[in-house]
């Protein structure tokens, strides 16, 4: 070999080792999560966190830093974008042409396991062996959403999670559950996200980061996609049939972790023959993203685990739907921006879900939980006890679909009147694009008679909710100069169906929008005309 040749392969190799070992470099005391420096027995505070990603920004270029918000108590919620090359703007980020892949951890206060892997994850993307996640992808965190939820630590806020750490934060934000307002939009989280995050960075997969609320399943995590309903079918059967799969099968490849379908079931009913998973209603940010033609994931780490095995089955789940985006980025773009299209060039006209009913998938699945066993107590009444064991139930029919119960027919654009501003400002908060009558204009189209506003019975972040009843009749109505036109000619159509239909089980009519308006026109007349007009 010339000696040319050899300095050449000699600069070449030592090139390799140092970029290695300036990406591999050891972790300094200030990059590890406050649950990895206390042996996993407490969890972060904000500014905890916030100290973490500071320490990580110090030493890299990949890092850029922006505000969610400032939260009611005053934290200033951080959202953290890696991209390699750097990017500091959504224009660059689409100009990359790279997907963008959203992680949100912590919308609980207490379920705090998303929050510490997402600063595991992106420690080990920029100085440990996870680079090479950002060749495809620009990668957005919010590692502690509910900040305030977050700090309002007691030892009561999470029994289930058997005081493992002791100390955690509460579920809500002063009282809020942030994760029922993806329709209403009344927290100040929530107008953030849109317009921080959604809009701001369009992200082709959302992923939610939470922990369970008891159900003694035999996984380390359990997922969901987000539930079509009325959104058009790709993305969510996607995420469900191809994505999630492969992601299951690497994680039991590489971890010999087991993670299968988010459900519960009746103990009591042992043993059990279904499993049921959570609301399809789109009030719960995964399920939003289907209507907006994008895909997400939902994830629930075992409650009963210790909490460094929550953690670790975050962190795995975290990285390998990362892995996975990596390689199928492209894929996920395409189906996503097919869907938008499809949306905007289709929808009027079809006839769409406005309620639900669960069904169950096609295939069953064998269960992996642990066992109950029965026995008579003193009463002399059938009682159960959950024993020490995990078994595999066969054959449990998964309850992990929808269907429609109650359809509409899409129009051609939803018309109301400008004494409802504050209706076109919602819709805004959204990213809907809400025109204004330049002239006075007739539509053909319909109007909903209301006979009838039932209420929930239960009260749901300060909502008494409403369902409307009545029938819809053919009409031609005039509208005035000013007034607001939504045309469905757009790719949120099935967003914007699903807020505006009077019958729609999530819509804004539902979360009361127009009860102050409805209600005592109701009461002396016997019928209200709903006020947003149906163009044919």
């Amino acid at each position: 070999m010339s000696r040319a040749l050899f300095a050449v392969i000699l600069s070449s190799i030592c090139g390799i080792y140092s970029a290695a070992a300036q990406q591999n470099f050891s972790f300094t005391e200030a990059m590890l999560t406050a649950a990895e420096r206390s042996n996993y027995e407490r969890t972060s505070t904000f500014q905890e966190v916030v100290d973490v990603i500071d320490a990580l920004a110090a030493n890299t270029q990949l890092m850029h830093r922006e505000r969610l918000l400032l939260t009611r108590e005053g934290r200033d919620v951080p959202i953290v974008v890696l991209a390699n090359p750097p990017i500091s703007t959504p224009e660059q980020a689409e100009a990359s042409g790279k997907p963008a892949i959203y992680i949100q951890g912590n919308i609980h206060g207490g379920e705090v396991e998303g929050k510490e892997a997402s600063l595991i994850v992106m420690r080990d993307i920029l100085y440990g062996d996870k680079r090479h996640l950002l060749d495809n992808q620009i990668i957005v965190f919010v590692p502690i959403y509910n900040a305030d939820g977050n700090d309002a630590m007691s030892q009561d806020n999470r029994p289930n999670q058997e005081f493992s750490p002791l100390f955690t934060g509460l579920r809500a934000a002063h009282g809020y559950d942030l994760n029922r307002d993806g329709m209403i939009v009344e927290a100040d989280e929530t107008k953030a996200l849109y317009e921080r995050v959604i809009q701001r960075w369009d992200p082709d997969l959302l992923v939610d980061l939470h922990t369970t609320n008891g159900t003694w399943h035999g996984y380390s995590l359990t997922y969901a996609p987000s539930y079509h309903t009325a959104g058009d079918a790709a993305t969510s059967d996607y995420t469900s049939d191809v994505m999630l799969p492969a992601i299951q099968a690497s994680v039991r490849d590489k971890f010999s972790l087991e993670f299968n379908w988010y459900g519960g079931y009746n103990y009591r009913d042992w043993p059990p023959t279904e499993l049921r998973t959570y609301h399809h209603a789109p009030r719960y940010i995964t399920n939003n993203m289907a209507l907006r033609n994008r895909m997400a994931i939902l994830s629930e780490t075992f409650s009963h685990d210790r909490f460094y095995k929550r953690v670790h089955a975050a962190n795995a789940f975290v990285e390998e739907i990362l892995e996975y985006t990596n390689v199928n980025g492209a894929e996920i773009q395409r189906i996503n921006q097919e869907a938008d299209a499809r949306v905007a060039e289709t929808s009027i006209g079809q006839e769409k879900g406005v309620q639900f009913l669960m069904v169950p998938r096609e295939e069953p699945l064998d269960l992996l939980t642990y066992s109950y066993i029965p026995y008579t107590n003193d009463a002399g009444e059938e009682d159960f006890v959950r024993s020490a064991e995990l078994v595999t139930i066969p054959d449990v029919v998964n309850y992990n679909a929808f269907e429609a119960s109650r359809t509409a027919i899409v129009p051609s654009a939803y018309v109301f009147s400008s004494a409802f501003a504050g209706l076109a400002d919602k819709l805004q908060e959204h990213g809907i694009w809400v025109e204004v009558l330049e002239a006075d204009t007739s539509f053909n189209g319909e109007v909903f008679i209301i006979d009838e506003i039932g209420k929930q019975s239960y009260v749901q972040n300060g909502h008494r909710n409403s369902l409307l009843r009545g029938e819809f009749r053919s009409e031609t109505r005039s509208f005035s100069r000013g007034d607001f036109v939504v045309s469905m000619n757009d790719r949120l159509a099935n967003l914007i169906f699903y807020l505006l239909e009077p019958e729609s089980d999530d819509g804004l009519a539902y979360w009361n929008l127009f009860d102050d308006y409805l209600e005592p026109t109701l009461s002396a007349n016997g019928t209200v005309e709903y006020p947003i007009f149906k163009v044919r």
